[in-house]
């Protein structure tokens, strides 16, 4: 009885972890989105595609979010060094 509340009790700690591993994961390489009008927009990591909105998220070097129409980009490449 006393290993099942033990379980009960880190079932809710577990899944708050597990929400985050991925982010932990995430690229922190940074990408540049080419735009068809031949704009090159700067990002911090790889951008993300929102199936639903059609639009590309991604992180600015400046550290705020930002979103981007999948219509208007021409390609996402990984900038080297």
């Amino acid at each position: 009885m006393n290993a099942m509340r033990r379980l009960l009790l880190l079932l809710p700690a577990i899944s708050f972890v597990s929400c985050s591993v991925p982010d932990m994961f995430a690229s922190s390489t940074p990408h540049k989105i080419k735009l068809k009008d031949g704009r090159e927009v700067p990002c911090e990591g790889a951008p993300q595609y929102q199936e639903k909105t059609g639009y590309y998220r991604y992180r600015t070097p400046d550290k705020r979010d930002a979103v981007i129409r999948a219509d208007d980009v021409a390609t996402i490449v990984e900038k080297r060094a």
